[in-house]
């Protein structure tokens, strides 16, 4: 039998070759609801893994000493003590009181603006991924007539050596280190709600995330008035990151295709 295969084809088979072994990373959910255990107390830490990323999660909150630099309306971050509930991950900062010694009442195991000391939530991946299409879900607690339901969020993203310690830094001195924060608003609502952020700002990729409240407004309303002023105390549900391009390992039976059809073309110009 002839085999001959034109040498205007050769592009053609090598592209399609290339399509079957370089497959694109797909999209990464990792739900936040639920890891129910032992209180941790302040300082502790949440991992979570999905489709080969891990995430280590840990709280902050701004109950230090106060800021005495101009604004001085700003406290210094102190470790909180975070926890995973049904609808999400909730902070409890050391105003709040800590879960594993009862204070921390059931309209505070958020992460809010209330009260004028924020909270942050700090997420260190194990690899530097991909937040060009990130979403982040969020899920206010319902405590409708009472309790502030604003869903707007600010977020950070950078490429750190390891888990950032922020007792250091207040809300106004985290640019310097790790970049601008950039706002997503939502309206008020006690409805889950997927803020979209790809494009949003800031690097598409790195292995640090921060999340907040709107830090920026000092003088929200600590209850629902229904008009968007209120302050911001909301759950982390899930993210959506994408692991960097990569090549995704294929059957070997793809390559040995590939090696047979350019054997052929080599005996065909030796023959020729």
């Amino acid at each position: 039998m002839n085999f001959r295969i034109s040498q205007r084809r050769w592009p053609a088979i090598v592209a399609a070759i290339a399509v079957l072994g370089c497959q694109a990373a797909a999209a990464v959910t990792i739900d936040m609801r639920g890891t129910l255990g032992a209180y941790g107390g302040f300082g502790n830490t949440l991992q979570y893994s999905a489709g080969g990323i891990s995430v280590n999660v840990y709280g902050w909150g701004e109950t230090g000493a106060l800021q005495t630099s101009t604004p001085s309306n700003f406290w210094y971050f102190q470790t909180a003590e975070i926890y995973s509930f049904a609808t999400g991950i909730g902070v409890c900062n050391r105003v709040e009181g800590s879960l594993a010694s009862g204070n921390c009442e059931t309209n505070e195991r958020e992460i809010d603006t209330a009260g004028s000391r924020d909270d942050i939530l700090v997420m260190y991946f194990d690899q530097t991924v991909s937040f060009s299409n990130l979403e982040v879900t969020v899920d206010p607690w319902d405590g409708t007539g009472s309790d502030p339901n604003d869903r707007d969020l600010r977020y950070w993203i950078a490429s750190v050596p390891s888990a950032p310690d922020l007792s250091t830094f207040s809300f106004n001195t985290l640019s310097g280190t790790f970049g601008t924060s950039y706002l997503s608003s939502a309206t008020s609502s006690y409805n889950a709600y997927t803020h979209m952020l790809s494009g949003g700002g800031g690097p598409m990729s790195g292995n640090l995330l921060m999340i907040s409240g709107n830090w920026m407004n000092r003088n929200c309303t600590d209850s629902d008035i229904t008009s968007d002023a209120e302050c911001e105390a909301w759950k982390l549900k899930s993210i959506v990151v994408e692991p960097l391009d990569q090549v995704v390992p294929v059957p070997a039976a793809v390559w040995l295709l590939g090696s047979a059809l350019g054997a052929l073309g080599w005996m065909r110009r030796r023959t020729d």
